[in-house]
């Protein structure tokens, strides 16, 4: 009897310890500013994350005839996922995985090809 109940506390304690590792949290990784590594003087593509799960996706440039700067931004609530490290944007459809490079670059497998992002700030 002993043993059954050394077993059943070995399993119970299993199970809510896997529990944690799915729980939707902040990643304070993705915090700040990121822009499309292909970005340039005339077109770029940004992400933020800010604390709280708030964010914005920011699209701009400048014209090429008269130089007027053109840009959008559009806001979006976001999460995170552990095991396998997932991004979720319900706004923009997204739920990807997502790593930080060596370089120290942000990859959205689903977002842009897969191309890295470079943190600005």
């Amino acid at each position: 009897m002993k043993t059954l109940r050394i077993l059943i506390f070995i399993f119970i304690t299993a199970i809510s310890s896997c529990a944690s590792d799915d729980e939707i949290h902040q990643a304070d990784e993705l915090l700040g500013s990121w822009e499309l590594s292909s970005s340039n003087d005339s077109h770029y593509y940004r992400l933020y994350f800010y604390e709280d799960n708030i964010g914005g996706e920011s699209i701009g440039g400048y014209s090429s005839s008269d130089d007027t700067a053109i840009s959008v931004m559009e806001g979006f609530t976001w999460s995170t996922i552990d095991n396998p490290k997932t991004l979720i944007i319900p706004n923009m459809k997204l739920n990807s995985p997502y790593s930080i490079n060596a370089e120290g670059q942000l990859i959205i497998n689903n977002l842009q090809k897969g191309l890295p992002f470079n943190k600005l700030d």
